[in-house]
């Protein structure tokens, strides 16, 4: 298996993790549902997540990049959840945004030779992602990393665990 591959291995079996977990919210309640104050709740998470993408591609293939009016407020970095349904766009909408956002990166990834992951990335990019493949290896983990934060909401309103 070469690089590509694995990377987008890793970037299908957190989405996948991700999509059952959101799943698992079934009202407004439980998507804004924060175990503490400043918790991120599961719909921030996804909006989070979908923005990242989003940022990730427009570090790769600007000409893709596909924002959404006010989500960079809502969502992006050093954005503050507020446990309120109604300042949020659905968790439909989000989720929609989600899946065509992965899909695009996907995209991208699937364009790029092994060669191009060696290749650095713009000059505004943020130190931590270097290179083509740093952009990868972040978004991968950052995923993992909100993932844990919704799986803890989702857990504190009772849920079984989804994996498992």
């Amino acid at each position: 298996m070469g690089k590509i591959e694995f990377i987008k291995d890793g970037l299908e079996m957190a989405r996948n993790y991700t999509d059952g977990l959101f799943a698992k919210f079934q009202n407004a309640d439980e998507w804004v549902h924060q175990p503490h104050p400043q918790a991120n709740h599961a719909l921030w998470c996804a909006g989070h997540l979908a923005a990242t993408d989003d940022f990730a591609i427009s570090l790769l293939a600007p000409d893709q990049v596909s924002p959404r009016e006010g989500y960079k407020e809502l969502f992006g970095g050093g954005s503050t959840p507020v446990a309120d349904a109604a300042k949020y766009p659905s968790p439909a909408e989000i989720l929609d945004y989600l899946k065509e956002r992965r899909a695009a990166l996907i995209g991208v990834l699937a364009g790029l030779s092994e060669a191009d992951l060696s290749k650095p990335t713009p000059d505004d990019a943020p130190d931590f992602m270097p290179t083509v493949e740093a952009v990868f290896r972040i978004v991968t983990w950052h995923e993992g990393l909100h993932a844990g934060q919704a799986s803890i909401a989702h857990r504190s309103l009772g849920k079984a665990p989804v994996m498992g």
